[in-house]
């Protein structure tokens, strides 16, 4: 697949294009990434150019004007705008992928969001602060906080994470969408790391969401959501939080090629104390070197899992345990590679890392917060792998 795979809308851009599109925006994010995490936000153009590209229509159903392309795009997408700015990879890569589990949800849902205005987006958010559902007549109702809502800043709705009350006891996970008007947002992202992706709290009061806008993970990994959502694409085949982790992914290994960036820049620019050009030092070619092969292999295992997931909805199987939990587990790994990259490349950079505008030194703290996200933590993944290679019942709720 050295092109990419082929995209479901035939009207829209190929793999290769888009990618391409992405790569001509580098430099444009890079440029603007001081200032956006100076502001905590980032720049509108950033959010304009993202959304006139048609980059958060990436898995949207072609029938509303998406492209329906695979995770491979928006993986390869998010790993090029990432080496200019992590936020701004972060930013449309939530984007993207809350749009294509928006498409997993019934049709009426997905006309609310896209019926009037195509362009029409949604983020994300998690009750991380003690936000609650309670299950009533046609629907649920909301209140509290959701946090974490990466892109909340340009997002129409919200699809939120919640957890649902059984009749019989324990929880449903769900993906819930409300629109903005029905939700504050709260100005208390303050993270070292991913500044600029602005990924605040909401605030829900007694907001009632109906039944048709809830969309059923444990019921879409079982693809019993497909027919009401009228997506048969093969996409649409992989469920959430399987395929769509690589938007966690995707900007990881970009903030890592662009960590690489900054210091080939560096090196091939300087000496050392003793006059010695800083790129011929052997140590410093050993560290760029294995720094290199990480980040490359990481990529590798990511575009091999994409292609993977998109050959089994090809094939209309649902995906398997094993399926999601080796995807999971690789998603995790990944990121371990890359931080490790990272790490390795740090000590070449010296006092010059201590400059507030040090490119280096925003994809470090990039991308140690983008791996502390939940999905990217490698203890649980390779945890629930092993179970399942080792013929035990898995312990994540999620299988």
């Amino acid at each position: 697949m050295a092109d990419g795979p082929t995209p479901m809308n035939a009207n829209g851009p190929t793999h290769a294009e888009l990618v391409e599109s992405a790569r001509a925006l580098t430099e444009t994010v890079r440029a603007r990434a001081g200032e956006a995490e100076n502001n905590r936000r980032l720049h509108r153009e950033t959010h304009e150019a993202l959304r006139a590209g048609g980059f958060y229509k990436v898995q949207m159903p072609a029938r509303y004007g998406g492209l329906e392309m695979s995770h491979r795009t928006m993986l390869d997408c998010a790993v090029e705008i990432g080496r200019g700015c992590g936020s701004s990879a972060w930013i449309f890569s939530n984007i993207a992928a809350q749009n294509g589990i928006v498409a997993m949800a019934s049709r009426q849902a997905q006309d609310d969001v896209w019926a009037n205005d195509s362009d029409a987006c949604a983020a994300s958010s998690f009750p991380a602060k003690g936000g609650k559902v309670e299950a009533v007549e046609g629907g649920i109702v909301a209140n509290g906080v959701w946090s974490f809502a990466s892109g909340v800043d340009w997002a129409d709705w919200n699809n939120m994470q919640v957890f649902v009350p059984r009749e019989g006891g324990g929880m449903a996970h769900h993906m819930a969408l409300v629109p903005k008007s029905d939700y504050r947002v709260i100005d208390d992202w303050n993270s070292p790391g991913l500044v600029a992706t602005g990924s605040r709290s909401i605030e829900l009061d007694n907001v009632f969401i109906p039944e048709h806008r809830m969309l059923n993970t444990a019921e879409a990994r079982k693809g019993a959501t497909i027919a009401a959502s009228e997506n048969f694409g093969p996409i649409f085949r992989v469920p959430p939080m399987c395929g769509a982790n690589k938007i966690f992914s995707g900007p990881v290994i970009g903030m890592a090629r662009g960590a690489l960036d900054a210091i080939e820049r560096d090196l091939s620019a300087r000496n050392n104390v003793a006059g010695v050009p800083m790129a011929s030092l052997t140590t410093a070619q050993m560290r760029v070197a294995e720094a290199g092969a990480l980040i490359e292999a990481a990529w590798a295992l990511m575009q091999r899992d994409c292609d993977v997931a998109l050959e089994i909805g090809e094939i209309g199987r649902l995906t398997t345990v094993e399926d999601r939990a080796f995807w999971r587990r690789n998603n995790a790994y990944a990121g371990v590679m890359c931080v490790k990259a990272v790490d390795i490349l740090h000590p070449l950079i010296g006092a010059r890392g201590l400059t507030p505008e040090s490119e280096f030194m925003r994809a470090y703290r990039d991308i140690h917060a983008a791996t502390m996200q939940i999905n990217m933590a490698w203890d649980r993944h390779a945890i629930s792998a092993a179970e399942i290679q080792l013929g035990l019942t898995p312990s994540d709720p999620r299988a």
